[in-house]
């Protein structure tokens, strides 16, 4: 008796059809690997702010199939950082690295009924990270040059999920999200050597806990 009821706590939890999701993250974006960058060659890098956490959203359209598994379809809010980064021979001339990235992934979630209410789930996601890369060193007359990269980015995490509502389910959960490297272009400023040979680098990541709902139809 158990055995059949296992599968219908499952289908329960996790009917067969479409639904819509909107999520609150609260994300901590990490500027990795900035001493990459193609620096001056004078000095030693000096680390500055290499993180930035804040508040964003998400909103999401995806198809739930009856067995545990779901597939999501979802876009993250465009947001504006910046970090920074020096030369231990120029303290008061730090390069800041402006960057703006937003996302659009597909995600697959497998969750495992508790009860006729509760389940826990693992996800894993992969699409595309869109971050522009520009900034200035000194003041902000001493520009680097703007780039635009579309590249991969992925996502692995885990949360737990609670039905409502016969239509609404509500998650909470965490994630950690890498996407990918970006750079700046080149100074259009005079450097000590007169030369244009800099330009920022960095790879960045996201560390998110989300509270989100979904609504089904």
């Amino acid at each position: 008796m158990a055995a059949c009821c296992l599968p219908q706590l499952a289908n329960a939890e996790t009917p067969n059809g479409y639904y819509a999701t909107a999520r609150i993250i609260d994300a901590d974006h990490r500027a990795n690997n900035m001493d990459a960058s193609a620096r001056p060659g004078i000095g030693r890098f000096v680390a500055g702010d290499e993180h930035q956490r804040f508040v964003t959203g998400a909103i999401g359209f995806g198809h739930a199939h009856g067995n545990g598994w779901r597939t999501e379809g979802e876009y993250t809010l465009r947001r504006n950082d910046t970090y920074t980064s020096g030369s231990s021979l120029f303290a008061t001339s730090f390069n800041n690295h402006e960057v703006s990235s937003q996302r659009l992934m597909l995600n697959a979630y497998r969750d495992f009924a508790i009860n006729d209410a509760w389940s826990v789930y693992g996800s894993a996601g992969a699409g595309l990270a869109q971050l522009k890369s520009g900034g200035w060193q000194g003041n902000t007359s001493r520009r680097y040059d703007t780039t635009t990269r579309t590249g991969l980015a992925w996502s692995v995490g885990t949360g737990v999920s609670v039905a409502a509502s016969d239509r609404m389910t509500v998650d909470l959960g965490y994630r950690y999200v890498d996407m990918g490297t970006t750079e700046s272009g080149w100074n259009t400023f005079g450097n000590a050597r007169g030369l244009q040979d800099e330009k920022m680098r960095l790879d960045l990541t996201s560390s998110e806990f989300h509270l989100g709902a979904r609504l089904a139809f």
